[in-house]
């Protein structure tokens, strides 16, 4: 029986953790990067800044690699790429429906909305993006490493290393967009507190998932 502000589990203990070392890992290899070009600059009064991205990469994307095996091993659910699955005309309406939302604070429509799921269309194409990103952006810094650095191959690498970049920084910028729009402020709370959000806005914002994990009705 549901109960006022009764609250449900929707992120878990492990990904809330994963977000956090995310960011903190992100920020630090940015700072790490605007330092590229003054060999000068000492960390520790041993590894320039060079060496410091190059080895900080090294570290933060074998944790990404790590988490990402551990999903797929566990057989967790990618949620996030089930708006996927919709055809191009109901992925445009909920795509258009969001954009509509977050802009001008229009309703979503009823019929869109209880299509929608734990994602909704937007933050599915996001998500590919940012996936895009980290590939580039391994393989451009792998393919540096290797790479001599009088060589055409070095700055072949390079430029798909900052394509990467350019792709991740995008996918931030379209991140922080959705996440500073108040309609989404209960899933920020979450993230960085318990995971924990009222069951009444998860069935008004969600209600496909809601339906599938906890019987709810549509509505």
């Amino acid at each position: 029986m549901k109960t006022p502000g009764e609250k449900i589990v929707l992120i878990g203990r492990d990904f809330r953790l994963f977000h956090v070392v995310l960011i903190l890992g992100s920020g630090f290899l940015l700072y790490s990067a605007l330092g590229l070009d003054d060999d000068r600059r000492l960390v520790n009064g041993a590894f320039n800044m060079f060496y410091l991205h190059r080895y900080f990469g090294l570290i933060w994307g074998g944790l990404i690699a790590t988490y990402a095996a551990y999903v797929l091993l566990s057989r967790k659910r990618l949620r996030i790429l089930h708006p996927l699955n919709k055809s191009i005309i109901e992925q445009t309406k909920e795509g258009l429906s969001v954009i509509g939302r977050y802009f001008f604070n229009r309703k979503i429509s009823r019929g869109v909305r209880q299509g929608m799921g734990r994602h909704n269309i937007l933050a599915s194409y996001a998500f590919v993006m940012m996936v895009f990103g980290l590939v580039f952006l391994a393989a451009g810094g792998i393919g540096i490493i290797l790479s001599p650095s009088e060589s055409g191959f070095y700055e072949i690498f390079l430029g798909i290393h900052v394509l990467g970049a350019g792709l991740l920084a995008l996918f931030v910028l379209a991140h922080l967009f959705a996440v500073l729009n108040k309609a989404n402020r209960p899933l920020v709370l979450a993230v960085f507190s318990h995971g924990q959000v009222r069951r009444s806005w998860a069935e008004h914002s969600m209600p496909q998932y809601m339906s599938d994990e906890y019987g709810s009705e549509l509505r």
